[in-house]
């Protein structure tokens, strides 16, 4: 726990500590999740959850994943996965930056999850290196375990929302247009999902399609 805290730290660098050692271990301690892959000795990839109640379901929450390495954030989520399912949980949740293209590629076209919540400036205003100064938006993921989403045809009703290409990059160069991207897709999404709308797949990895409250009940 003492080599994960210090990874997030890495990774996140110039922001509050993600997950306090001592907090950490105390909530290991009563059945937590943590895990970390390594290359070699040197650790690249890690996670932290904890479990919970969310629509009635006993969910893991993975509040913290980082990784240095293609492929091994991918690897700890199948590992979050068969952990939570031998635990018996219902589901996975976390929640993510909606501007951040290639994070949504990855939960909502490989992972298969479902985004059914807007969480306005969630966590405050950033401070670390990757968000400074930007508001901490978050979509809420859903990754269902106990009865994995089957394929469905996207709703002639689809709202479609563009993303910035690299929301990132331009916090760096361009503040104030990185802002106006955060204002026009809170604006766009957080109506819909406020409504019962849900996100479940992009459309040619820059735009997300936002489905309307019909297409729930086929998940």
């Amino acid at each position: 726990m003492e080599a994960v805290s210090a990874f997030f730290c890495r990774v996140w660098s110039g922001g509050p500590e993600p997950v306090p050692f001592d907090l950490g271990l105390a909530v290991l301690h009563v059945g937590a999740y943590c895990s970390a892959a390594y290359d070699g000795d040197d650790m690249v990839a890690a996670s932290f959850g904890f479990r919970g109640v969310y629509g009635g379901e006993n969910i893991l929450h993975s509040h913290v994943t980082g990784s240095f390495q293609p492929g091994a954030g991918y690897a700890l989520k199948m590992h979050q996965f068969a952990w939570a399912k031998a635990q018996g949980l219902d589901a996975i949740t976390w929640s993510f930056d909606p501007l951040v293209r290639r994070n949504c590629v990855f939960n909502f076209d490989k992972l298969g999850a479902v985004a059914n919540e807007y969480l306005p400036n969630f966590y405050g205003t950033m401070t670390d290196e990757i968000n400074v100064g930007d508001d901490s938006d978050r979509l809420f993921a859903h990754w269902a375990v106990a009865q994995p989403r089957t394929a469905i045809s996207v709703s002639q009703d689809a709202v479609v929302i563009e993303l910035p290409e690299d929301i990132e990059a331009l916090r760096k160069t361009d503040m104030e247009l990185a802002r106006k991207w955060r204002r026009q897709v809170r604006e766009q999404l957080k109506p819909l999902l406020d409504e019962g709308w849900i996100i479940s797949r992009m459309k040619d990895r820059s735009h997300l399609l936002v489905e309307p409250p019909s297409s729930k009940g086929t998940l």
